[in-house]
């Protein structure tokens, strides 16, 4: 038996539409889970310009994958003062 690759890549804005894919999955199938909803990042708020912010306003953005295939996402904040990082997307 074949054990499954896992792999995590820090991304940038450049990585907007595997982003885009993975968080309008994740807002879709755990709506409860997130601040934000799958109506915020829909529409008018579908944009690239958008995710492009996201990615660069965010200091870690993390696409996590299985066998080669984008399967999940994790974002955190930059150390602060007191040197505590929050997770903010997972």
């Amino acid at each position: 038996m074949l054990a499954d690759v896992i792999g995590v890549i820090e991304v940038g804005e450049n990585d907007w539409p595997v982003w885009r894919h993975l968080r309008r999955a994740a807002l879709t199938e755990s709506p409860a889970a997130f601040g934000s909803t799958l109506a915020q990042w829909s529409g008018a708020g579908d944009t690239e310009r958008r995710w492009r912010a996201r990615l660069t306003s965010v200091a870690l953005n993390l696409v996590l994958t299985m066998d080669g295939e984008p399967v999940g996402l994790v974002s955190a904040t930059a150390p602060g003062a007191d040197g505590h990082v929050e997770l903010i997307s997972l």
